[in-house]
């Protein structure tokens, strides 16, 4: 007897075409959507069971993971991201699950990273993990600003972890300083990415990690106190093969490179990122044949202040060889010169940029294909800057950006910044002023090219005090019509005050921000928004980006007490968030508030 299955069109496409899709896809979506559909497809997503990212999860499908698919798979996860900055609250919820099961649950977890944790959220979950066999590995990304009185105590409890068998600690960039006990050692630690405060915590850093392999450091501030760089006493690290270090806010002599050299004595790899006024850090004659003897890969970006003439320039990069070819960029009296290619992820451009983004700034990020982030920070010098006679570079295509951020003075010109746009398919994050942001939607040009794209926008205050527009309700409705794909919304709305009115519930329906919406879990009197507050803001956001299906919402403001104390209840009984899930809390470590959706 002839029998017949239907199969579905998903199913009938070969793995390399579904492998495909998948890299548009959530891990998330992944996971609900194809885990048990057939075997063979469950064999496909192997790597995806393997390597775990809640990264953007909403607060519904983090739930169902981990009831019904974390657990089922838990012993095949390798390692695992927890996402607390666009799944703000996801931390709580994990925990509440795994906290005391940990090693039960994903026996063979070896790494697992950490995004956007405050000081007693991380210590919290370090205190989670014993006895994981294999876990060696742990990355913190957007750490937030830890106080100096605890800042040991992170790196004690990190190196202590899990019994002692983290081998690698890798912190990014973006996270706060963080300071080692001239007494501690840590033994176990072989890899390192760090940000220290000043070039006088190196000493504890170099005694700390004797057998370090691979170190990764950034200063975040200059050392004034500092007279003499050779009195810091640095211990030499016998096992280090691959050290990177950055320090743009302390200016370096050769004198004290040398000195750092010679605390490297088997380093293959050195990769510098410098600020300097000594002239013969940008001579490729001098600093090449100071470098480590054993150093096979030398990567180079140095940031050097004097006026100079066309024809020195030339000279200087004649004085590098064909195997460190280098490019620069020079706006009087700034000069910047890197190595080619750019290896790091990140280029920041300095304030001196009075120009917000020169014909010369695209020819320095026409040469980092790798680039993942781009920091332009301009400063308002009062003058007027020319039109650079200079010929407009072609920018290759930038798939890895994903993230462009804008501080200072409004730009006096935009026209720079399409041809980043147009090179850039992957760009999902922006994070600017709101004066910026302005422009932005009023150029239509730009305001095509964004729309399209960003998935998670930050506003941050006016650039300017003088600036002659503040964010204020009526300008929501457009910036949510403008960034209809955006599901992660930063809001700073400290320019504008709190609400304190106080009416009975039978008043509230007759509020036009609050009409429609369900009181019944409401007591019988509350405080609600008056109009232009930061409450009112709140509502208002929620209603024009309802349709967005928002993931979090993060808003720093000045609040009134319900919010602080009962802000989930709060939201509830005056936004529109009464119809669904979520969660929300008030830091006041931040001064955010908090809503995971």
């Amino acid at each position: 007897m002839a029998t017949s299955c239907s199969q579905s069109t998903l199913e009938m496409l070969p793995d390399e075409i579904l492998l495909e899709i998948c890299k548009y896809l959530l891990c998330a979506d992944i996971l609900m959507s194809l885990i048990g559909l057939n075997y063979r497809i469950t064999q496909m997503i192997t790597n995806y069971r393997h390597h775990i990212s809640l990264h953007k999860t909403s607060i519904s499908k983090s739930d169902y993971l981990c009831i019904n698919i974390l657990p089922q798979i838990g012993s095949q996860i390798r390692t695992l991201l927890i996402d607390c900055c666009y799944s703000i609250l996801q931390d709580d919820l994990f925990i509440e699950h795994f906290g005391k099961k940990m090693s039960i649950i994903f026996p063979k977890l070896e790494r697992i990273s950490l995004v956007s944790y405050e000081y007693n959220q991380l210590i919290a979950f370090i205190d989670t993990l014993h006895d994981l066999n294999y876990l060696v590995e742990i990355r913190l990304y957007s750490l937030f600003s830890i106080h100096v009185d605890n800042q040991s105590t992170v790196i004690r409890s990190l190196s202590q972890a899990n019994n002692h068998r983290l081998t690698t600690i890798l912190i990014d960039d973006r996270s706060s300083p963080l300071h080692f006990h001239h007494t501690d050692c840590y033994s176990n630690t072989i890899r390192l990415r760090i940000t220290l405060r000043t070039s006088a915590d190196l000493p504890s850093l170099f005694h700390a990690v004797p057998n370090v392999r691979y170190l990764d450091v950034e200063l975040s501030e200059s050392d004034d106190s500092l007279e003499y760089f050779g009195g810091l006493n640095l211990s030499p690290r016998f096992h280090l093969t691959y050290f990177q270090f950055k320090s743009i806010q302390q200016s370096w002599m050769l004198e004290e490179l040398l000195i750092l050299f010679a605390q490297l004595p088997i380093v293959r790899h050195l990769s510098l990122f410098l600020l300097t006024t000594d002239r013969r850090l940008i001579e490729g004659g001098t600093i090449l044949p100071s470098l480590p003897f054993c150093a096979q890969q030398f990567d180079y970006a140095i940031c050097f202040f004097d006026n100079m003439f066309v024809d020195q320039i030339d000279a200087i990069i004649a004085s590098w060889s064909p195997s460190h070819r280098v490019t620069c960029f020079y706006q009087n009296p700034f000069l910047f010169i890197h190595t080619l290619p750019w290896h790091l992820a990140r280029i920041s451009f300095p304030e001196l940029i009075t120009k917000m983004i020169s014909c010369r700034s695209l020819g320095i990020i026409s040469k980092c294909r790798q680039v993942r982030e781009i920091t332009f920070s301009v400063k308002d010098t009062g003058e007027i800057v020319e039109e650079e006679q200079c010929p407009i570079f072609h920018i290759p295509k930038l798939s890895r950006l994903i993230q462009v951020n804008f501080y200072g003075s409004i730009p006096s010109d935009l026209n720079h910044f399409s041809f980043i746009l147009n090179a850039a398919p992957n760009l999902f994050r922006l994070d600017l002023p709101f004066d910026y942001l302005w422009l932005f939607i009023e150029n239509q040009q730009i305001r095509h090219l964004l729309d399209q794209r960003i998935t998670s926008l930050s506003i941050f205050k006016n650039s300017t005090k003088s600036s002659s527009i503040t964010l204020n309700e009526e300008h929501i409705s457009i910036i949510a019509s403008t960034f209809f794909r955006v599901q992660d919304l930063y809001v700073d709305l400290t320019h504008l005050q709190d609400s304190t009115t106080i009416v009975s519930n039978d008043n509230i329906l007759e509020d036009s921000t609050v009409r429609s919406l369900s009181v019944q879990s409401c007591q019988e009197k509350y405080e609600v928004t008056s109009s232009g507050s930061s409450e009112s803001m709140v509502v208002r956001l929620l209603v024009e980006f309802q349709e967005h299906k928002l993931v979090s919402l993060c808003i720093t403001g000045l609040f009134f007490e319900k919010i602080k104390t009962d802000v989930k209840q709060w939201l509830q009984c005056n936004t529109v968030l009464c119809e669904q899930q979520f969660e929300a809390v008030y830091s006041n470590e931040l001064h955010r508030l908090l809503i995971w959706m």
